[in-house]
């Protein structure tokens, strides 16, 4: 009994002591898809993304322990807050692909329509059954808004997202993979949505408005 226990504190030390806890926010830029349209087109965004999940702030996944899935240590974006990061990513696969991209803090520091990008869910969490080895699953779902310097909704579209399941071992790239796989499938939605006609006129409406 006391071997047993011995042997399932060790294991414990070493999940808690090899937590992945910090993930960098990145995409895939060889997996992009390039626009449909011609990208001549200034676009003005919200300097961060809107998140509108309830759980903290930064976290992009959480570690469970045990069988019942008790929850453990978080996973938060690293080097910058998530809602930069992501504007940031958005920011620069547009600019990749020749958007011109202008951001402002607020929406009515804007003269014209501002697009903003809403965080809907991000979340992933990775269930170990025999330590080193252990699955992570989640998923990312954004969706987009085009709004006047005065908060009117003018279009939105919601993405369909990325999740799924993949495997891990030793916590050292079951997070980072499963983020950054989510968040370049986002991204390419986006940049078919940004692509569409539908945005490309409703942009295009809002801007002569504001002449």
């Amino acid at each position: 009994m006391q071997k047993i226990c011995l042997l399932f504190l060790v294991v414990f030390i070493s999940i808690l002591t090899g937590c992945q806890t910090f993930v960098p926010i990145k995409v895939y830029k060889e997996d992009l898809i390039k626009p449909t349209a011609p990208t001549n087109i200034n676009i003005t965004m919200l300097s961060k993304a809107k998140d509108m999940r309830s759980q903290f702030h930064n976290q992009v996944g959480r570690h469970t322990i045990s069988l019942l899935m008790v929850p453990g240590p978080i996973v938060e974006s690293e080097q910058e807050p998530l809602d930069v990061a992501i504007a940031n990513r958005v920011k620069e696969s547009l600019r990749s692909f020749g958007y011109t991209i202008t951001t402002v803090d607020k929406l009515d520091q804007a003269n014209g329509p501002v697009l903003v990008v809403q965080i809907d869910d991000l979340r992933n969490y990775l269930f170990s059954w025999i330590y080193p080895l252990g699955v992570v699953w989640g998923k990312m779902q954004l969706s987009l808004h085009l709004m006047t310097p005065d908060a009117k909704l003018l279009w939105k579209t919601n993405l369909e997202g990325g999740g799924g399941i993949m495997p891990s071992f030793l916590y050292m790239c079951g997070f980072e993979t499963r983020v950054t796989s989510d968040l370049t499938k986002n991204m390419n939605q986006l940049i078919t949505a940004l692509s569409s006609n539908e945005f490309r006129e409703q942009h295009q409406n809002a801007q002569q408005i504001n002449r």
